[in-house]
């Protein structure tokens, strides 16, 4: 497979097979939207809203995927603010939510046919 890159895959940016997989796999994204660097001109917009990121990581893990999550820092290593606005953000939600998250196994039955958004 094109896309095997030592012990796992990974086949593109935002990689979600959407069932299990037989080998390791990864999801590598970033926040923003318009690039894996640093962008001194970042609008909000252009930054990947909490919901959509909760969505990805869920449908990642539900999936037996790891989750890569990509921040582009300034050149002095500097992380911009609307990225640390994020992270804080998911980090709360890690706080209570990551129970679900850490240390899980996928369900070998996926994907509810009633509702899209469960997994």
């Amino acid at each position: 497979m094109a896309c095997n890159h030592g012990g796992y895959y990974t086949c593109q940016d935002k990689y979600n097979p959407g069932v299990l997989q037989p080998k390791k796999w990864e999801n590598c994204m970033t926040l923003d939207d318009q690039s894996w660097g640093y962008r001194r001109n970042i609008r909000e917009i252009d930054v990947l809203p909490m919901a959509d990121l909760i969505g990805m990581l869920a449908a990642t893990v539900s999936c037996g995927g790891n989750f890569l999550l990509n921040i582009g820092p300034s050149g002095d290593g500097t992380i911009p603010a609307i990225f640390q606005e994020r992270l804080r953000q998911l980090g709360q939600w890690m706080d209570i939510n990551g129970e679900a998250i850490y240390k899980t196994v996928p369900w070998s039955r996926q994907n509810d046919t009633i509702n899209s958004d469960v997994w």
